[in-house]
């Protein structure tokens, strides 16, 4: 039995963060912003459209998108991009690598 569409900005990210697997997670919550576009935005952008119908029928998810811009949003890429956006910001919280410096001791006496 297919899941319903979901049709909030909310909603997509909960499904694209449980779908991903535990590597894709660490890779995306380490990339810089500025690597959203060629990286992410390659891979994901298709599936987001097609799975989610955001260009054809999804109006619902297309206005959460659009609230999250602010405004209409200017080019047929944009909506993609505040989902991918989002789901790396889940990913950053959760995910990130973080540096851990063991602290010197000096010996016991």
């Amino acid at each position: 039995m297919p899941r319903p569409l979901p049709y909030s900005v909310e909603q997509v990210v909960t499904v694209l963060y449980e779908d991903i697997s535990l590597r894709d997670k660490v890779v995306i919550a380490n990339l810089a912003e500025s690597e959203l576009d060629p990286s992410l935005y390659t891979v994901m952008a298709k599936t987001i459209r097609e799975e989610f119908k955001l260009y054809s029928g999804n109006t619902e998810l297309l206005s959460s998108c659009c609230k999250y811009i602010g405004r209409k949003y200017a080019n047929h890429e944009d909506p993609v991009m505040v989902i991918i956006k989002e789901l790396w910001k889940k990913a950053r919280e959760t995910h990130r690598l973080h540096l851990v410096v063991a602290s010197r001791r000096s010996p016991a006496n």
